[in-house]
């Protein structure tokens, strides 16, 4: 046996692999951030308590480039660099481990575009109730501070959709769409989906699990219920196809039609706020929406390459 083509840390158990993976994360998002404090006194003429004072200030040009950049550092360091890193620890492939080795039909995608359309009216839905929930009176002082995190996020992300250019907007289509995209679905699919399947031996709470983990990430409380949803049916595209292409393809389209929404408002080719993109009021239209949605997973689920017994990776339930 050639032990060089053997992978590192085969011997590992899942529990150990999926704690060595959180170890990893944080490790490179360390690092990765580090080296980009270092960098940006050089590429944006600032110095580190200049840009800590002036982070709030979203009016400030030069702040909205600095944070633009980190966001970059953080998609990269925080999600895509550990993720690959994990993949060659594990089976000395990132591209297979990953399931990035494997394709699905051009139907899949096709119903994947018309899947990410369809959920619009029933998605903005759960947005809605999710903003009406209340925490108990007296956890009124997390509610607060809940409040005021989601008002930052919505500030933060104001500023990052101004698009004067046509250069900011394929900038946006870069760090908001296809970064995202791909690091966020091979973090959470692509490494957390699988490990958890492994460690607990059920891919349905496997794929919840990661859904929980990728809505929690982005500390927005007031969307945690659409977001998760959305990690779910990522997480079933993925499970259904073999291939984390198709999930990347669908957060890609969830992601980017927004960024095209807000240039096209922008430039007075369409009217309207782009986060109410596919909005409605109309309950038949909402429940149409989610009829549909759940056709569109059956045709995802019935086009699957592989039959439910195998897993993307090969392994079993």
């Amino acid at each position: 046996m050639d032990f060089r083509k053997q992978p590192i840390l085969e011997s590992l158990t899942p529990f150990t692999r999926l704690l060595f993976s959180i170890l990893l994360i944080i490790s490179c998002f360390a690092v990765s951030f580090f080296i980009g404090l270092l960098l940006a006194g050089p590429l944006f003429g600032v110095n580190i308590a200049d840009f800590i004072s002036a982070m709030s200030d979203y009016s400030n040009e030069k702040t909205i480039r600095l944070l633009q950049y980190f966001q970059v550092i953080q998609s990269v360091g925080l999600f895509i660099i550990p993720t690959l890193l994990a993949g060659y620890f594990f089976e000395r492939s990132s591209v297979r481990y990953l399931c990035l080795d494997k394709s699905s039909r051009w139907p899949a995608y096709l119903i994947t575009l018309a899947l990410m359309f369809a959920f619009l009216p029933f998605i903005n839905w759960m947005v809605t109730v999710n903003e009406a929930m209340k925490l108990p009176s007296f956890l009124s002082g997390i509610e607060d501070w809940m409040k005021a995190t989601e008002e930052e996020a919505a500030a933060l992300t104001e500023a990052f959709m101004k698009m004067p250019t046509f250069g900011a907007f394929l900038f946006n289509m870069l760090m908001i769409a296809l970064l995202p995209a791909i690091g966020e679905e091979l973090l959470f699919r692509g490494l957390f989906q699988k490990l958890l399947r492994e460690w607990l031996g059920n891919i349905h709470v496997a794929i919840f699990i990661s859904a929980i983990l990728f809505s929690a990430m982005h500390m927005q409380f007031y969307g945690f219920l659409p977001r998760m949803m959305l990690g779910v049916i990522f997480g079933y595209l993925f499970y259904w196809s073999g291939s984390l292409w198709v999930p990347i393809f669908a957060h890609f389209i969830n992601n980017g039609a927004a960024v095209i929404f807000a240039y096209l408002s922008q430039k007075g080719v369409l009217s309207g706020d782009y986060e109410n993109f596919g909005a409605t009021e109309n309950g038949l239209l909402i429940l149409l929406s989610g009829v549909a949605v759940t056709g569109l997973m059956y045709l995802i689920y019935r086009s699957r390459p592989h039959p439910l017994t195998s897993s993307p990776s090969g392994k079993g339930s």
